[in-house]
Protein backbone atom coordinates (compact mmCIF):
# COMPACT_ATOMS: atom_id res chain seq x y z
CA UNK A 1 0.00 0.00 0.00
CA UNK A 2 1.63 3.15 -1.42
CA UNK A 3 1.13 6.06 1.46
CA UNK A 4 -0.44 9.01 -0.23
CA UNK A 5 0.27 12.93 1.04
CA UNK A 6 -3.13 15.25 1.68
CA UNK A 7 -1.78 18.60 1.29
CA UNK A 8 -2.77 22.03 2.78
CA UNK A 9 -1.69 25.52 1.29
CA UNK A 10 1.19 26.97 2.41
CA UNK A 11 3.21 30.25 2.44
CA UNK A 12 6.39 29.66 -0.55
CA UNK A 13 8.60 31.76 1.70
CA UNK A 14 7.80 28.48 4.46
CA UNK A 15 8.96 26.31 1.55
CA UNK A 16 11.94 27.52 0.66
CA UNK A 17 13.35 28.16 3.70
CA UNK A 18 12.58 25.17 5.09
CA UNK A 19 13.84 22.57 2.50
CA UNK A 20 17.27 23.51 3.67
CA UNK A 21 16.86 22.04 6.67
CA UNK A 22 15.27 18.92 5.46
CA UNK A 23 17.50 15.32 6.05
CA UNK A 24 16.57 14.04 2.68
CA UNK A 25 19.51 15.72 0.85
CA UNK A 26 21.66 13.39 1.33
CA UNK A 27 22.31 11.47 -1.44
CA UNK A 28 25.42 9.61 0.02
CA UNK A 29 23.14 6.45 1.11
CA UNK A 30 25.70 3.71 1.26
CA UNK A 31 25.01 0.45 0.25
CA UNK A 32 21.71 -1.04 -0.73
CA UNK A 33 20.31 -3.54 1.99
CA UNK A 34 19.72 -7.34 1.23
CA UNK A 35 15.80 -7.49 0.37
CA UNK A 36 16.18 -10.86 3.25
CA UNK A 37 18.00 -8.80 6.02
CA UNK A 38 14.64 -6.05 6.10
CA UNK A 39 11.96 -9.07 6.13
CA UNK A 40 14.15 -10.55 9.13
CA UNK A 41 14.30 -7.36 10.92
CA UNK A 42 10.67 -6.29 10.65
CA UNK A 43 9.63 -10.05 11.11
CA UNK A 44 11.30 -10.14 14.26
CA UNK A 45 9.79 -7.08 15.24
CA UNK A 46 6.45 -7.78 14.41
CA UNK A 47 6.06 -11.36 15.89
CA UNK A 48 4.47 -14.38 14.23
CA UNK A 49 2.79 -13.26 10.90
CA UNK A 50 0.18 -15.89 10.99
CA UNK A 51 -3.95 -14.70 9.71
CA UNK A 52 -5.31 -17.46 12.87
CA UNK A 53 -3.90 -14.55 14.98
CA UNK A 54 -7.05 -12.42 14.00
CA UNK A 55 -9.86 -13.27 16.08
CA UNK A 56 -13.77 -11.95 15.86
CA UNK A 57 -14.68 -8.24 17.82
CA UNK A 58 -10.88 -7.82 17.41
CA UNK A 59 -10.53 -3.59 17.30
CA UNK A 60 -8.36 -1.33 16.12
CA UNK A 61 -8.45 2.38 15.79
CA UNK A 62 -5.65 4.41 13.27
CA UNK A 63 -5.55 7.89 13.34
CA UNK A 64 -4.37 9.81 10.32
CA UNK A 65 -2.10 12.72 10.30
CA UNK A 66 0.09 14.48 8.33
CA UNK A 67 3.23 17.37 9.21
CA UNK A 68 4.46 19.61 6.16
CA UNK A 69 7.94 21.59 6.95
CA UNK A 70 7.69 22.75 10.38
CA UNK A 71 4.54 23.22 10.83
CA UNK A 72 2.36 21.17 13.56
CA UNK A 73 1.18 18.14 13.16
CA UNK A 74 -2.36 17.86 12.04
CA UNK A 75 -5.27 15.25 12.14
CA UNK A 76 -6.83 14.14 8.81
CA UNK A 77 -8.86 11.02 9.91
CA UNK A 78 -9.39 8.56 12.40
CA UNK A 79 -10.84 5.11 11.61
CA UNK A 80 -12.86 2.22 13.93
CA UNK A 81 -12.20 -0.98 12.34
CA UNK A 82 -13.92 -3.94 14.43
CA UNK A 83 -13.84 -7.75 13.04
CA UNK A 84 -17.31 -9.44 12.83
CA UNK A 85 -16.23 -12.59 11.21
CA UNK A 86 -13.04 -13.64 9.18
CA UNK A 87 -12.62 -16.98 7.45
CA UNK A 88 -8.61 -18.07 6.58
CA UNK A 89 -8.00 -20.54 3.62
CA UNK A 90 -5.34 -21.43 1.40
CA UNK A 91 -5.98 -19.03 -1.14
CA UNK A 92 -7.68 -16.05 0.46
CA UNK A 93 -7.80 -14.08 3.73
CA UNK A 94 -11.77 -13.33 4.26
CA UNK A 95 -12.76 -10.46 6.19
CA UNK A 96 -16.01 -8.82 7.71
CA UNK A 97 -15.39 -5.37 9.07
CA UNK A 98 -17.45 -2.70 10.75
CA UNK A 99 -15.70 0.54 9.98
CA UNK A 100 -16.64 3.98 11.30
CA UNK A 101 -14.94 6.95 9.94
CA UNK A 102 -14.48 10.09 11.79
CA UNK A 103 -13.14 13.54 9.49
CA UNK A 104 -11.24 16.46 10.77
CA UNK A 105 -11.25 19.75 8.75
CA UNK A 106 -11.59 23.05 8.67
CA UNK A 107 -11.96 22.97 12.59
CA UNK A 108 -15.17 20.66 12.39
CA UNK A 109 -15.46 16.80 13.20
CA UNK A 110 -17.68 14.66 11.17
CA UNK A 111 -18.34 11.25 11.95
CA UNK A 112 -19.78 8.97 9.98
CA UNK A 113 -22.44 6.45 10.26
CA UNK A 114 -20.55 2.72 10.65
CA UNK A 115 -20.06 1.02 7.29
CA UNK A 116 -20.00 -2.89 6.29
CA UNK A 117 -16.86 -3.90 4.49
CA UNK A 118 -16.39 -7.46 3.60
CA UNK A 119 -12.81 -7.70 2.06
CA UNK A 120 -10.87 -10.51 0.38
CA UNK A 121 -7.53 -10.56 0.09
CA UNK A 122 -4.95 -13.07 -2.18
CA UNK A 123 -2.00 -14.73 -1.08
CA UNK A 124 -0.60 -15.10 -4.07
CA UNK A 125 1.14 -12.48 -4.49
CA UNK A 126 4.00 -10.98 -1.36
CA UNK A 127 2.45 -7.57 -2.52
CA UNK A 128 -0.91 -7.80 -0.63
CA UNK A 129 -3.28 -7.77 -3.46
CA UNK A 130 -7.02 -7.02 -2.18
CA UNK A 131 -10.23 -7.41 -3.95
CA UNK A 132 -12.99 -5.10 -2.28
CA UNK A 133 -16.29 -7.57 -2.27
CA UNK A 134 -18.48 -4.74 -1.51
CA UNK A 135 -17.45 -1.36 -3.90
CA UNK A 136 -18.52 1.70 -2.44
CA UNK A 137 -19.29 4.54 -4.32
CA UNK A 138 -16.47 7.48 -3.59
CA UNK A 139 -15.24 5.47 -0.69
CA UNK A 140 -11.57 3.48 -0.15
CA UNK A 141 -11.05 0.65 1.99
CA UNK A 142 -10.41 1.33 5.50
CA UNK A 143 -6.37 1.64 6.65
CA UNK A 144 -4.98 -1.81 7.51
CA UNK A 145 -1.82 -1.24 8.33
CA UNK A 146 -0.78 -5.35 8.68
CA UNK A 147 -0.99 -5.26 5.04
CA UNK A 148 1.60 -2.10 4.96
CA UNK A 149 4.02 -4.08 6.96
CA UNK A 150 3.62 -7.10 4.75
CA UNK A 151 4.45 -5.13 1.45
CA UNK A 152 7.23 -4.11 2.62
CA UNK A 153 8.54 -6.74 4.69
CA UNK A 154 8.14 -9.18 1.93
CA UNK A 155 8.17 -7.58 -1.02
CA UNK A 156 9.72 -4.92 -1.00
CA UNK A 157 13.34 -3.32 -2.13
CA UNK A 158 14.11 -5.39 -4.73
CA UNK A 159 16.21 -3.97 -7.89
CA UNK A 160 14.53 -5.93 -10.00
CA UNK A 161 11.24 -6.30 -12.68
CA UNK A 162 9.11 -3.43 -13.23
CA UNK A 163 9.34 -1.72 -10.06
CA UNK A 164 12.84 -1.92 -9.19
CA UNK A 165 13.71 -0.54 -5.88
CA UNK A 166 16.76 -0.48 -3.12
CA UNK A 167 16.82 0.35 0.28
CA UNK A 168 19.10 1.79 2.37
CA UNK A 169 20.15 2.72 6.46
CA UNK A 170 18.58 0.64 8.15
CA UNK A 171 18.18 0.90 11.82
CA UNK A 172 16.15 -1.09 14.89
CA UNK A 173 16.57 -0.23 18.47
CA UNK A 174 14.53 -1.19 20.92
CA UNK A 175 12.28 1.12 22.97
CA UNK A 176 9.57 1.15 25.56
CA UNK A 177 6.20 2.54 24.12
CA UNK A 178 3.24 4.29 25.71
CA UNK A 179 0.13 2.48 25.17
CA UNK A 180 -2.47 4.77 23.94
CA UNK A 181 -4.84 5.99 26.87
CA UNK A 182 -7.69 4.53 25.52
CA UNK A 183 -6.42 0.78 25.52
CA UNK A 184 -4.80 0.78 28.80
CA UNK A 185 -7.38 -1.69 30.60
CA UNK A 186 -6.07 -4.12 27.70
CA UNK A 187 -2.45 -4.41 30.21
CA UNK A 188 -3.85 -4.22 33.40
CA UNK A 189 -1.48 -0.79 33.96
CA UNK A 190 -2.04 0.36 37.76
CA UNK A 191 -0.19 3.75 36.57
CA UNK A 192 -1.50 4.76 33.94
CA UNK A 193 1.07 7.31 33.37
CA UNK A 194 3.50 4.96 33.29
CA UNK A 195 1.76 2.06 31.05
CA UNK A 196 4.41 0.81 28.42
CA UNK A 197 5.08 -2.09 26.06
CA UNK A 198 8.33 -3.09 24.47
CA UNK A 199 8.61 -2.56 20.99
CA UNK A 200 10.98 -1.83 18.43
CA UNK A 201 11.45 1.38 16.20
CA UNK A 202 12.84 0.91 12.53
CA UNK A 203 13.68 2.89 9.97
CA UNK A 204 15.50 3.18 6.70
CA UNK A 205 15.08 4.68 3.40
CA UNK A 206 13.54 3.28 0.18
CA UNK A 207 14.68 4.38 -3.17
CA UNK A 208 11.94 4.02 -5.96
CA UNK A 209 13.51 3.76 -9.49
CA UNK A 210 10.29 3.36 -10.95
CA UNK A 211 9.54 7.07 -10.18
CA UNK A 212 11.09 10.41 -10.29
CA UNK A 213 10.78 13.51 -9.92
CA UNK A 214 11.00 16.59 -12.55
CA UNK A 215 14.69 16.62 -12.26
CA UNK A 216 14.89 12.87 -12.69
CA UNK A 217 16.71 11.81 -9.72
CA UNK A 218 14.51 8.61 -8.27
CA UNK A 219 11.62 9.40 -5.73
CA UNK A 220 13.22 8.68 -1.84
CA UNK A 221 11.20 7.79 1.17
CA UNK A 222 12.16 7.59 4.78
CA UNK A 223 10.36 4.74 6.33
CA UNK A 224 9.72 4.48 10.39
CA UNK A 225 7.74 1.87 11.86
CA UNK A 226 7.38 1.07 15.23
CA UNK A 227 5.85 -2.69 15.63
CA UNK A 228 5.10 -4.63 18.96
CA UNK A 229 3.71 -8.56 19.24
CA UNK A 230 2.05 -7.36 22.77
CA UNK A 231 -0.91 -5.62 21.26
CA UNK A 232 -3.96 -7.81 18.96
CA UNK A 233 -2.41 -8.71 15.73
CA UNK A 234 -4.28 -5.73 13.38
CA UNK A 235 -2.47 -2.88 15.71
CA UNK A 236 0.87 -4.49 15.70
CA UNK A 237 1.88 -1.84 13.38
CA UNK A 238 1.73 1.18 16.37
CA UNK A 239 2.84 3.74 14.00
CA UNK A 240 4.72 3.91 10.44
CA UNK A 241 5.31 7.27 9.19
CA UNK A 242 6.94 7.99 5.69
CA UNK A 243 8.56 11.00 4.88
CA UNK A 244 8.98 12.34 1.51
CA UNK A 245 9.71 15.74 -0.81
CA UNK A 246 6.36 16.68 -2.66
CA UNK A 247 6.51 18.51 -5.86
CA UNK A 248 3.41 21.37 -5.71
CA UNK A 249 2.62 23.86 -7.86
CA UNK A 250 4.58 26.00 -10.22
CA UNK A 251 7.36 23.72 -9.38
CA UNK A 252 7.93 23.93 -6.18
CA UNK A 253 9.13 21.48 -3.82
CA UNK A 254 7.63 20.42 -0.01
CA UNK A 255 9.27 18.19 2.42
CA UNK A 256 5.57 16.60 4.31
CA UNK A 257 5.50 13.49 6.50
CA UNK A 258 2.47 11.08 7.21
CA UNK A 259 1.52 9.03 10.02
CA UNK A 260 -1.01 6.37 10.64
CA UNK A 261 -0.68 5.82 14.21
CA UNK A 262 -2.49 3.01 16.04
CA UNK A 263 -4.49 4.87 19.34
CA UNK A 264 -6.54 2.35 20.42
CA UNK A 265 -7.33 -1.45 20.46
CA UNK A 266 -9.21 -4.77 21.70
CA UNK A 267 -8.35 -8.02 21.35
CA UNK A 268 -10.42 -10.66 19.63
CA UNK A 269 -11.96 -13.78 21.07
CA UNK A 270 -12.75 -17.49 19.53
CA UNK A 271 -16.69 -17.76 19.73
CA UNK A 272 -17.38 -21.05 21.56
CA UNK A 273 -17.92 -24.58 19.38
CA UNK A 274 -21.37 -25.26 18.36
Amino acid sequence: MKLKILLILLSLATVTSCLKKMDLSDDNLGPAIDPVVLTKTLGQAFGTFDYNEIKPNEFTSVMQSQKIQDSNSQNLQQEGISVTSMINDSEKLFLDLVVQTEEYKGGQTTLSAPVAWPLTFKKAAAKAQSDTVQSLEDARPPVLTFLTFQALAFGSCYDEGRYPETCHRLTSKDIQYRVPIAAQNQHNCADPNNCYIPAKEIEFDMISKYATDKDGKPVRTHYTIILSPSVPFLSRVLKICTRGIYEINNDQKILADLCYSVNNYRAGSTPPPQ
